[in-house]
């Protein structure tokens, strides 16, 4: 039995429902399938196996569930679908038809499976998404009602059309678990959240998986990762990287992941001379992954807020990085801050300013004393936020 399982007695089962699960790909359903293997046997997941935005069964979703180490069910919705064709129109008629039917559907359903399985508390795992299935269970039924969130549910000023229920769906609510203390001081000063109704949950990172390999000296390289959009930061990486290119003519610059933005990318490298030292490598494996964390000379992923709100709940990646003994440059924006502690785990940069991402890459790249005192204190942070620690948190912020 997993070591968490003593705590069933005192929080009783907890159901998880979202539809953010693997086969899904993306931080969110990561960090709840990684939550659910370390706080088996308590956390029982009730999800959905079509895609809400685009009205289809999920591919490989029995698969993927057939696999898991913690029980998990699934039903058709868990919020009502925006795709066509079942999207008619923005209007009365779209409530009557597709919203309030799904609606219904759903609340019957969360309700049966928190009978069915014992539940004591309900924690719904998104606030854009579910927020009107929180306010609903709040004033219909018994159960606790827990809101995790991230970070650009949050922040956003428009997400989609259930956006304008955040606020009360997280004053309605019993408990509200949040990843970083940006994303709680923004409920606070945005939504009117009393803060102490919020527990802050940090993210995880899998110490079975990333961990330090070969320290053998190879190609040096910078490392970036993640989707490739705006608020990354990998056009400020890339303007950073030729500023400083002429001045170390042996390092590499190697962004791993896909996203809009990736025409645009290698226009910028174009334009500023460095397309043949900047390598755009697209989706990767996990081994790959791990192997680009172990090699590079350090990380930088100088992530930055936009205009509307779209900014970093937590910044997960860096902790990878720690975690298999590397320094990281990450921009003083959202939860990044949480993330990366400055001058002990890595450099906090601006990373709207691009002289100021270079500034961190040249003191990186010129000083090896401070990358590996940089290094050596991210690997122990990282080491002490593992998902059992992470799992602790929760089982004792949702048992009250």
């Amino acid at each position: 039995m997993n070591s968490n399982g003593s705590a069933t007695a005192r929080t009783g089962p907890i159901l998880l429902v979202t539809n953010m699960m693997p086969p899904l790909i993306g931080g969110t359903p990561m960090v709840y399938d990684r939550l659910a293997r370390h706080a088996a046997p308590c956390l029982h997941v009730l999800s959905a196996w079509r895609d809400p935005d685009e009205a289809r069964p999920i591919p490989g979703w029995r698969e993927s569930d057939s696999g898991k180490p913690y029980p998990i069910s699934r039903i058709a919705w868990l919020r009502p679908p925006i795709a066509e064709p079942l999207r008619r129109r923005i209007g009365l008629l779209d409530l009557l038809l597709v919203d309030i039917p799904v609606m219904l559907f759903v609340f019957c359903a969360v309700a049966l499976k928190a009978i069915r399985t014992g539940a004591r508390t309900i924690v719904l795992g998104e606030l854009q998404g579910l927020g009107w299935l929180g306010i609903l269970l709040s004033l219909l039924t018994p159960w606790r009602i827990v809101i995790y969130t991230h970070g650009e549910e949050v922040v956003q000023t428009a997400y989609n059309r259930l956006a304008r229920l955040r606020g009360p769906a997280l004053r309605a609510s019993d408990l509200i678990l949040t990843v970083s203390g940006f994303t709680r001081d923004r409920m606070i000063s945005d939504f009117g959240v009393a803060p102490e109704r919020i527990r802050l949950v940090p993210n995880g990172v899998d110490l079975d998986r990333f961990t330090p390999g070969d320290q053998s000296p190879g190609e040096p390289f910078i490392l970036g990762v993640g989707r490739l959009i705006e608020r990354k930061g990998f056009d400020r990486l890339i303007e950073a990287f030729a500023a400083i290119a002429a001045d170390f003519p042996d390092v590499r610059l190697r962004i791993a992941g896909t996203g809009a933005q990736e025409d645009s990318l290698r226009a910028i490298a174009v334009r500023l001379g460095v397309a043949d030292r900047v390598d755009l490598l697209g989706g990767v494996s996990d081994a790959d992954l791990l192997d680009l964390y172990r090699r590079c000379t350090f990380f930088a992923m100088p992530n930055r807020t936009l205009a509307d709100g779209d900014t970093e709940g937590f910044g997960l990646i860096f902790l990878e990085a720690n975690a298999c003994g590397k320094a990281v440059v990450g921009g003083r924006a959202g939860g990044a801050v949480d993330a990366i502690i400055d001058g002990e785990t890595g450099l906090l940069v601006d990373g709207a300013d691009g002289s100021s991402v270079a500034q961190a890459l040249r003191r990186l790249l010129s000083d090896d004393a401070l990358r590996d005192r940089l290094a050596r204190g991210g690997l122990a942070h990282a080491r002490r936020l593992g998902w059992d620690h992470t799992a602790k948190l929760f089982l004792g912020a949702v048992g009250g």
